[in-house]
């Protein structure tokens, strides 16, 4: 008697699906954390996620926290200005349709350098785009250039930076550092400090640095998800630095830079910052009316 040995087709395996009640209480809890920390990037509000439990800590989780917001964003159930996405930039030239125009916008953005007086040039460094779009307001509040490094920072990249630091050699440079508490971020942390270095030694003894986020201290204080590292590095786990709740690193930032600014001079500046623009206003009004 012969035998056969039977064969089996195999059966794709299905992914268990969310239930329309699941997928739903999960937007709902999305938009809140999305209006309550926007405008932010999408992984600072999936690790928010991740905190609340809404999804886990898997390539999976984040995949889903894109889809959704993706999806609300279409719905008009929140707006696209509560996520940012520095990572890809589109550069116009500057052009206006007629003189006027020009003068308005003069008019409209002139600025005073707050830091003309102070004897530090504070800037901020990020290791990621999305950190860099996150902070940027703050930054721009208080007139301070921000740095993303988008993960090793190109000699060309530190180079630049150092010539211009060399513009002011009577201002210490100051650096603000955002980045991952892992391996490769604090090497890349390491790696910045000493190019930056090695292109300034001559003009500067030192260079202020101060790493804002994320650190250990900032871990446990904020009990902070982190994954297992790739390698051994004298921390039980990595941390990335979208793992700081926005407002939280904001705060962080907005503290640290305040700290070298002379409240004093400041309110001169903005003082004169505000008349000089209403002086301007008048002048181009002045010039253009008939």
């Amino acid at each position: 008697m012969t035998t056969t040995t039977p064969v089996y087709e195999a059966r794709p395996v299905r992914r268990a699906r969310s239930s329309q009640a699941d997928l739903a209480a999960r937007r709902a809890a999305l938009v809140v954390i999305a209006t309550e920390h926007g405008p932010c990037s999408v992984r600072h509000i999936y690790y928010r996620a991740v905190v609340a439990g809404l999804v886990a800590k898997t390539n999976a989780g984040y995949a889903m926290v894109q889809r959704d917001l993706l999806q609300l964003r279409r719905d008009h159930t929140i707006p696209y200005t509560l996520i940012v996405d520095s990572s890809r930039s589109a550069y116009f030239p500057e052009v206006w349709d007629d003189l006027d125009g020009l003068l308005d916008h003069v008019a409209a953005t002139y600025r005073r350098d707050l830091w003309t007086r102070s004897p530090y040039r504070v800037e901020v460094w990020a290791e990621s785009e999305s950190i860099s779009g996150t902070i940027l307001p703050t930054a721009n509040a208080w007139a301070v250039p921000v740095y993303p490094c988008r993960g090793q920072s190109s000699e060309t990249f530190a180079w630049k930076a150092a010539e211009t630091w060399k513009q002011t050699p009577n201002r210490t440079p100051v650096v603000l550092y955002i980045g991952d508490h892992d391996p490769a971020g604090l090497e890349i942390e390491e790696s910045l400090l000493g190019k930056l270095g090695s292109f300034t030694e001559t003009v500067f003894p030192g260079i202020d640095w101060t790493r804002i986020g994320v650190t250990w201290e900032q871990v446990e204080a904020f009990d902070l998800p982190g994954t297992k590292p790739k390698k051994a590095y004298g921390y039980p786990y990595s941390v990335e630095a979208e793992a700081l709740p926005p407002r939280t690193l904001i705060t962080l930032l907005d503290r640290a830079i305040s700290n070298y600014a002379d409240q004093h001079d400041l309110d001169v500046l903005l003082a004169a910052e505000e008349s000089e623009r209403d002086i301007l206003a008048q002048l181009i009004y002045r010039e253009t009316t008939p």
